[in-house]
């Protein structure tokens, strides 16, 4: 049960943890009339709690008014699923011996169990009142105040436990998760560090250790530390996934290799499952019904890629497609709720297995599933992996292979991956529309600024992308534009301490000055947008480029110098910028990347003429966009199911295998 509870987000998943069940029955405060409690407590250390839940009736009938009674009874019955008995036995021992703290814990354990997380908070604050030493309390309670949307408690909470129990790792593990929520990523890494210290062959406190490292900038060295974490759980996808989306970031690895990471991935996970692939529950009527079409993710949320997906889902023709969503994170904001309107059906799905995902799948009659994830977090691709539907593809949300041969398609454009060049690093059919995203801009958004340089300001080159995509290479071309550019400066956001100070180091080591170099620290979208103001010209990341960072910029006026390369994570930037007729700033060298930075920087006039007229240029592209991506993908999942349907008509009567 502990075990389940702390798996939730990621929290509490360390190899070895130190938290026990309390198990009150075998120590009672109380001693009762010996026979029946006694017997149910030596019921419970065999484990027989069929039996334990017998005796303890019994000797709650012979001294209804002791406490120790109902605690047995209570806690036999919450290990045997009968939950509602159990918040009745234990509600009847605190009842009796008010500052029972063990009564509480487990009451607040079957209240959780029982979907009513509210009730299982105020037992557990009654829990910590009365006992705050009680060690295995401190990790169930940070997590269910964090899922109630309580992260500055839960952050307190852990912080004592940490106090009074300096040796439990976990605990420094709850809380380096929290950091990382609030995207405190380099504050996240050091109490991770402490924490492996303390457990050194956690393979789940090693990956999140690594993520944290990967968005500070330290790609390589986490991709040491989930080799380790992987050696440690071979059988856990999750690290594999978190390795898979590592090293898409660096240059270590090449197409190839990157490659068969990913059919790794699938010998690993998908191969023992294919087994679940067969037969479906829905004819082949179509077009005479409408198309069932699942989406399946963890963001939809205030999260990038709703900017990408909420369009697509408002245009929907209602009357060609049932729209189904499952939504694989616990925690639900003003964007998911305003997502699940434009759903037909909408399917919470946090704390789901994957077998059971796979089987509300099969049963709600998926003809099209689409996983918008990849190997990104909360990622359900050991759902795709069972084939719980008939075509299945990946889009969006990871611009590589999933690996997986259940995944059919992965839909893609030309810009991104050229015919001939990428087919042989996919296991899926790649699906080629004319364009393959659109954006919604926030509401959020400032007016657009006249060009900062024209105002007196240093001119000022700028990258909020996430510094996880900074590489040295990357930081070596735009040392030399600073070179070249002895008055300008380079606004770089998200910035930390470790950051700043890793970052300042190879520009020092390339050339460029210190006083060159200005940070900003991660803060909201609304002063995100507003950093635009302060900028002239942004700077894309290669090989890994801008996606969501890039349309803001170009929203806000702002474009960006982008390398085209040879992978579609590495060619977004160009896509982007030639599709809006905007191949000034597209490179295809990193000579040239230089150079057109270079020149902007001295025809500030022209750079002006852009910022001026970019958002209205902008905002006619998306909203024809928009429609347009929205009908070229509708056609193309009715051109991918009848091509379905003409191989295997027969073999869609019957009910699913």
């Amino acid at each position: 049960m502990l075990k389940a509870l702390r798996n939730a987000l990621g929290f509490g998943r360390a190899a070895e943890s130190k938290v026990q069940v309390h198990n009150a029955p075998a120590q009672p405060t109380v001693t009762p009339r010996p026979d029946h409690f006694r017997l149910g407590n030596a019921a419970v250390q065999a484990e027989d709690y069929d039996e334990a839940a017998t005796h303890y009736a019994r000797s709650v009938a012979q001294e209804p008014d002791r406490a120790s009674g109902y605690i047995g009874l209570g806690y036999a019955l919450l290990q045997l699923g009968r939950l509602s008995e159990s918040i009745a036995a234990l509600g009847n021992a605190v009842a009796r011996e008010p500052r029972n703290s063990d009564g509480y814990f487990m009451l607040g354990q079957a209240h959780l169990r029982m979907g009513a997380p509210e009730a299982a908070l105020q037992a557990w604050s009654r829990t910590h009142a009365l006992a705050p030493e009680l060690e295995p309390l401190y990790c169930e309670y940070c997590l269910l105040l964090f899922n109630q949307g309580q992260p500055e408690k839960a952050r307190a909470l852990i912080e004592e436990g940490i106090q009074r129990f300096p040796g439990n790792g976990d605990f420094k593990f709850y809380l380096g998760n929290l950091l990382a929520e609030r995207a405190d990523y380099a504050g996240a890494a050091a109490v991770y560090g402490e924490a492996v210290a303390l457990s050194p062959e956690s393979p789940h406190l090693l990956s999140s250790y690594a993520t944290a490292l990967m968005q500070t900038g330290g790609q390589d060295a986490a991709a040491d530390v989930l080799k380790k974490a992987i050696a440690l759980a071979p059988e856990d996808a999750g690290i594999f996934s978190n390795y898979l989306l590592c090293v898409q970031y660096g240059t270590r690895l090449s197409k190839e290799e990157k490659f068969r990471v990913a059919q790794e991935f699938s010998e690993r996970f998908e191969s023992p499952l294919m087994g679940e692939w067969g037969r479906y529950s829905r004819d082949a009527s179509y077009p005479e019904r409408k198309l069932r079409v699942g989406y399946v993710s963890g963001d939809f949320r205030n999260h990038s890629l709703a900017n990408f997906i909420e369009p697509i889902l408002t245009h929907h023709d209602k009357s060609r497609f049932e729209i189904f969503c499952y939504y694989s994170h616990p925690v639900a904001d003003e964007v998911t709720l305003r997502i699940a309107k434009l759903a037909d059906q909408w399917t919470p799905c946090h704390g789901v297995s994957d077998a059971d995902l796979a089987a509300r799948i099969r049963s709600d009659g998926i003809d099209v599933l689409i996983d918008l994830s990849g190997h990104t977090g909360h990622n359900r691709l050991l759902t795709f992996a069972r084939k719980p539907a008939p075509v299945q593809m990946t889009w969006l949300g990871y611009q590589a292979t999933t690996g997986l041969r259940a995944m059919d398609y992965r839909i893609t454009e030309e810009s991104l991956d050229p015919t001939g060049t990428t087919e042989q690093y996919h296991s899926e059919k790649l699906l080629r529309l004319p364009a393959s995203g659109t954006f919604s801009p926030s509401p959020e958004s400032p007016l657009v600024n006249e060009l900062p340089a024209h105002s007196g300001k240093p001119f000022t080159f700028g990258c909020l992308n996430n510094p996880t995509k900074i590489t040295d290479d990357a930081i070596s071309v735009w040392a030399k534009i600073l070179v070249q550019c002895p008055d300008a400066r380079l606004m770089l956001g998200n910035a930390t301490p470790p950051l700043i100070e890793r970052l300042s180091e190879e520009f020092l080591r390339n050339g460029a000055s210190a006083d060159q170099l200005l940070f900003k620290p991660k803060v909201g979208l609304a002063d995100y947008l507003r950093l635009h103001h302060e900028i002239d010209l942004a700077l894309d990341t290669f090989p890994y480029n801008g996606g969501t960072t890039s349309f803001h910029s170009l929203w806000m006026g702002v474009p960006p110098i982008t390398l085209d390369g040879d992978t579609a994570l590495s060619k977004v930037g160009a896509g982007l910028m030639r599709g809006l007729n905007l191949h000034q700033f597209c490179a295809t060298t990193k000579e040239q990347y230089v150079a057109q930075a270079v020149y902007f920087y001295g025809h500030q006039n022209e750079l002006s003429k852009v910022r001026a007229s970019l958002r209205d240029q902008f905002s006619a592209v998306l909203t024809q966009l928009a429609v347009d991506v929205t009908a070229w993908q509708e056609a193309a999942l009715e051109a991918c199911w009848n091509e379905y349907c003409a191989r295997t008509t027969p073999a869609l009567d019957g009910p699913a295998a």
